[in-house]
């Protein structure tokens, strides 16, 4: 007897609790997205709810200072912007997000971006965190403020001193910072070098030249031409490689090492093309 009452509640507790599920389903499922784009005026990306696409994402984000655990800025936007990639992608085109930001108002030159949606106080984590650089390095900067009539190579001096960097190496982070560019996104960017792991052990680029630290890439040359000049943080690179993996938005930085290449690690930058 006691048994089957048991039974009976316990049928009962379930059926009560799986009704309520219906009527109020839950609306604090984490959401998906990420950031899809950083520049110099804004900061832009997607983020939804995949189980209930008319639940409007709110979504939080953090700005660190590159090796900081702490953020030094918070922005607020509602994921409810039309892209026509979204469109395509989810058959739903309505959940983009773009916030302006002025880095200029900020310290240093390379910053991390965390991006959260918030529902019911608890934070739930879009997408990979994402780098970007102002462009000029610290050194470079001080060095033209401090003179006021400094040329590129007394900077290039400057930064190599700073940095303990070559001054050939220094004269390409000086000319970054004198270079704007178009912007071609953010990209994914790792590193390799020419040993059998990394290349095969091949000793020359696809383009028969002799790759060099600070200065050769690979990329998918349908997306950047060999002999194709780009800026990445501080420092500009051609592109005189490709890989078979190297596909869309994605570039290899060339070490002289193949600890360093893995140092590297895979980052998201900003991209922009000198002309």
């Amino acid at each position: 007897m006691k048994k089957n009452f048991r039974k009976q509640w316990s049928f009962a507790i379930i059926s009560f609790i799986t009704m309520l599920a219906m009527v109020f389903p839950s609306s604090g499922a984490p959401a998906r997205g990420k950031i899809t784009g950083v520049d110099s005026a804004s900061i832009s990306g997607w983020a939804w709810n995949p189980e209930d696409t008319n639940d409007v994402q709110q979504v939080e984000l953090h700005i660190f200072r590159s090796g900081k655990s702490e953020p030094i800025k918070y922005l607020h936007v509602t994921a409810d912007q039309y892209r026509e990639d979204l469109a395509a992608d989810l058959k739903d085109g309505w959940h983009g997000f773009s916030v302006k930001i002025d880095w200029s108002e900020f310290e240093g030159s390379d910053f991390k971006i965390k991006a959260y949606t918030v529902k019911d106080d608890k934070y739930y984590t879009l997408g990979e965190t994402v780098s970007y650089s102002k462009g000029s390095s610290k050194a470079v900067q001080n060095a033209a403020r401090d003179t006021g009539k400094s040329t590129t190579k007394d900077a290039a001096n400057t930064a190599a001193k700073a940095s303990g960097s070559s001054s050939s190496e220094a004269s390409q982070t000086a000319s970054a910072g004198s270079e704007a560019g178009q912007s071609l996104g953010v990209f994914s960017i790792s590193g390799y070098c020419n040993c059998e792991k990394c290349s095969g052990g091949h000793k020359v680029t696809y383009s028969g030249k002799v790759p060099q630290a600070g200065h050769t890439i690979a990329a998918d040359l349908s997306v950047l031409p060999l002999g194709s000049r780009v800026r990445i943080g501080s420092t500009v690179y051609t592109v005189e490689d490709k890989g078979s993996a190297i596909q869309g938005h994605k570039i290899d930085i060339y070490y002289d090492t193949h600890d360093k290449a893995i140092a590297h690690g895979r980052t998201s930058q900003e991209v922009f093309l000198l002309r």
